[in-house]
């Protein structure tokens, strides 16, 4: 009985091993993109520059300017705000890695519980039936004497 409570907690444990594990690939994800984000954005940062440069030497138009220059500040602070989203996805990362560590090192415990229960069932049941033949002995014994 204590074998099944055991193996139990652990498919439990191992369950959320899983739901962690899955949890784990979508902050993954997540970080691509963000990281996959970041580099559209300096690619537009750079074209917004050409244009800025483009636009220096041929006409001197202030309204294209202050629109080029509000676009590369907008694309710059995206990528600041992108970048802290992606530091706080990385300890999300680090904590989720800790708790598959945790759980890993739970299961590993309940199997040797496990083990030293099933073994110390075994003892038990063999002192058990050495008790049954000793009574059994000590009957016949006495009978016969």
């Amino acid at each position: 009985m204590f074998v099944f409570k055991f193996e139990k907690i652990k498919n439990i444990k191992e369950n959320i091993i899983n739901i962690e594990i899955i949890k784990l690939s979508e902050i993954n994800n997540q970080i691509k993109q963000k990281t996959l984000r970041i580099s559209e954005l300096k690619d537009q940062i750079k074209i917004f520059y050409k244009r800025f440069d483009d636009q220096i030497k041929t006409q001197v138009d202030f309204s294209i300017l202050k629109y080029l220059s509000e676009e590369i500040l907008a694309c710059e602070l995206e990528i600041q705000s992108t970048q802290k989203t992606i530091e706080e996805l990385e300890a999300k990362k680090k904590a989720q890695i800790e708790i598959i560590k945790n759980l890993h090192k739970e299961i590993k415990k309940f199997e040797k519980l496990k083990e030293h229960y099933k073994e110390r069932y075994i003892y038990d049941e063999k002192l058990k039936s050495q008790n049954f033949i000793n009574d059994i002995s000590t009957i016949f014994y006495n009978r016969n004497s």
